[in-house]
C-alpha cells in the first residue's frame, strides 16, 4: 500500500488520550512494551519466590537483584551507544529474541529440578544485561514513531503501560503459581510453567516489533567516531548542556527518595497499619501502580501543555506531599488514598521530565543520553541504605516525613532559584504533520525529497532547546556561530 504524507489534525480541546495508539507504527510499539514489560514484572515476582525456595533465605533475594541490576550501570551506556548506531528495530528484535531464550532455559531447568540457585543469578545477570542493551533503543524509539506534538501524549501512554503490567503482573504471577503448579513438574513446577508464560510473552513482543517500519530507524551520524569516543559522547553532551544535566538529575531525584519507601512497604504494612501475611505490602504496591496509571493518563492530557518545568514542580510537590501524609497516618485506608495520589504526582513529574529529555536530545544522541538514565536507576538501590538503616533507628515513618521534606526543600529552592527549572517548555510543533520513521519511508518509496520529509516531520539535526534554556557554549562556539534570529531559540552544539 502506498504511503501518503498525513496531514496534521485539528487540535483536540480534550487533549485525546490516546491520541499516539492512532499512529500505527506507535501502537504496534505500544502492543510489544506492553508484553515485555508484562514479562519483565512478573520475572521479578517469580525470581524473588524461586530464589526463597531455592534457600529458605531472605538475603538471597537481595543478591539475586543486585545481580539483575550491576549490567545497568556497566551495560547500559554500551547499549547506549549501540542504539545510536544501528538499526533500532533489529536490536529490539535481537535483544528480546534473547530475553525469551533467557526465560526459556530457566523455564526447562525447573521443570527439570536441576535449577539451582547460581543458575538463578547467572540467568537473572543475563536478564539484566539484555534489558540494558534493549533499553536505550526502546527509549530513544518513541519520538521518531510520533509526530513531535504527540510526543508528550506518547510518552505518557508508554508508562502508563509500564504502571498497568506493575499492577496487574504481580498478581498474575503469583495467583498462576499454584494452580499451574497441579500440572507442574519437579519442585518449582508452578514457577516453572509461569516461566513459560513470560517466554511467550517475550515471544509476543518480537512478533510486535517485525511490524515496525524498517526505514528511519537507524540515526545518520554526524561525524564519525571510534568506539571510545562514541560511547563518552554521550556524557560530553550532557556535561555542556547545562539543561540536560538538570533534567537528568532531576529525574534521579525522584526514584532516589521514592524507592526507599517502596522498599519499607512491608514494614507500613505490618508494623504502623498492622496488616499482616503480606496482603497490605500488596494493596500498598497496587495502590502505587493505579496512582502511577492515572498520573500518566493525566500527563497524556497534558500534551499541548508547554511549560513542563511547571508540571514538574506540581508533581513533585503532590508526590512529597502525599507522602508526608502517608508517613503520618496510622489508619490503612488513608494510607492507602495517599500512596496513590504520591504516584500521581509522581508519574506527572517523570513522564514531564522524560519527555523534555528526549525532545531536547539531538537524535543521533538519544540512545546514549537515555542510557545515561537508565544508569542512574541501577544505582538507585543505594538509597535504601541509609535510609533504611534510619528507619531501624528511628522507625520507618519518621524517615519518610524527614526525607520527604528534604526532597521538597531542594525541589522548591530549585524551582526558585533555577531559571533553566522553572522556565523550562516545550512548544507544540503543529507543522510536524507525520512521525520521522513515516517521513522516512516515503522518502524510501520516492514520494518525497529529503528536505520535503524534514519539513514535515520537524526534524533537524540538532534539535532546538525549548525557550529559556539556553546552553553553555564552547569557547570556539562563540566566534564561529552567528547570533540567531530574534525570538529564536539556539541550538545545542555538535
Amino acid at each position: 500500500m502506498t504511503l501518503r504524507p498525513r496531514t496534521a489534525r485539528a487540535p483536540n480541546p480534550a487533549g485525546s488520550t490516546f491520541a499516539s495508539l492512532r499512529e500505527r507504527e506507535f501502537a504496534w510499539y505500544f502492543a510489544g512494551n506492553a508484553a515485555f514489560f508484562m514479562a519483565m514484572q512478573m520475572q521479578f515476582v517469580l525470581r524473588a519466590q524461586l530464589a526463597y525456595d531455592l534457600t529458605g533465605q531472605a538475603s538471597a533475594l537481595g543478591i539475586v537483584t543486585a545481580g539483575a541490576s550491576i549490567p545497568m550501570i556497566f551495560i547500559a551506556p554500551v547499549g547506549g551507544l549501540i542504539a545510536d548506531r544501528v538499526n533500532k528495530r533489529t536490536l529490539l528484535i535481537v535483544t528480546q529474541t534473547a530475553a525469551a531464550l533467557v526465560s526459556l532455559a530457566t523455564t526447562l531447568l525447573i521443570l527439570t529440578g536441576l535449577i539451582a540457585y547460581w543458575h538463578l543469578f547467572l540467568l537473572a545477570f543475563s536478564a539484566g544485561a539484555i534489558f540494558s542493551l534493549n533499553m536505550p533503543a526502546r527509549q530513544a524509539l518513541v519520538p521518531l514513531l510520533v509526530p513531535q506534538h504527540m510526543l508528550t501524549n506518547a510518552v505518557s501512554l508508554q508508562m502508563s503501560g509500564m504502571n498497568l503490567t506493575r499492577i496487574l503482573a504481580p498478581a498474575l504471577g503469583g495467583l498462576l503459581i499454584a494452580p499451574l503448579g497441579a500440572i507442574g513438574a519437579g519442585a518449582g513446577g508452578g514457577v516453572g510453567w509461569v516461566y513459560a508464560l513470560t517466554c511467550v510473552l517475550f515471544v509476543v513482543a518480537v512478533a510486535s516489533e517485525f511490524r515496525l517500519p524498517v526505514h528511519g530507524m537507524k540515526t545518520e551520524p554526524e561525524e564519525a567516531e571510534d568506539f571510545r569516543t562514541g560511547l563518552t559522547s554521550g556524557f560530553r553532551f550532557v556535561a555542556r548542556t547545562p539543561v540536560i544535566a538538570m533534567l537528568l538529575v532531576a529525574g534521579m531525584l525522584m526514584p532516589f527518595f521514592a524507592f526507599p519507601v517502596q522498599v519499607m512497604l512491608p514494614v507500613f504494612a505490618e508494623d504502623v497499619f498492622g496488616v499482616r501475611g503480606g496482603g497490605g505490602f500488596g494493596l500498598l504496591m497496587g495502590a502505587g501502580g493505579v496512582g502511577g496509571l492515572i498520573g500518566t493518563i493525566i500527563s497524556a492530557n497534558l500534551d499541548r501543555r508547554p511549560h513542563k518545568g511547571r508540571i514538574m514542580f506540581v508533581g513533585a510537590l503532590i508526590m512529597g506531599g502525599f507522602l508526608i501524609a502517608f508517613g503520618s497516618t496510622g489508619v490503612f485506608a488513608l494510607g492507602l488514598l495517599f500512596m496513590a495520589a504520591s504516584n500521581v504526582g509522581q508519574m506527572l513529574f517523570m513522564s514531564s521530565n522524560n519527555t523534555a529529555v528526549q525532545a531536547i536530545t539531538p537524535e543521533d544522541l538519544r540512545g546514549r543520553v537515555m542510557s545515561i538514565m537508565l544508569m542512574s536507576f541501577g544505582v538507585m538501590p543505594l538509597g535504601t541504605v541509609p535510609l533504611t538503616f534510619a528507619a531501624d533507628r528511628f522507625g520507618a515513618p519518621a524517615v519518610v516525613v524527614v526525607s520527604m521534606i528534604g526532597m521538597l526543600a531542594v525541589i522548591v529552592l530549585a524551582f526558585a532559584l533555577v531559571p533553566r527549572f522553572r522556565n523550562l517548555r516545550l512548544d507544540v510543533r503543529e507543522d510536524a504533520a507525520i512521525s520521522s520513521v513515516r517521513a522516512a519511508a516515503l522518502v524510501a518509496s520516492g514520494e518525497l525529497t529529503r528536505a520535503e520529509a524534514d519539513r514535515l516531520s520537524g526534524r533537524v539535526r540538532r534539535a532546538p532547546l525549548p525557550r529559556g534554556t539556553p546552553i553553555a557554549p564552547r569557547p570556539a562556539d562563540r566566534a564561529e556561530r552567528p547570533a540567531p534570529p530574534e525570538g529564536a531559540a539556539p541550538a545545542p552544539p555538535p
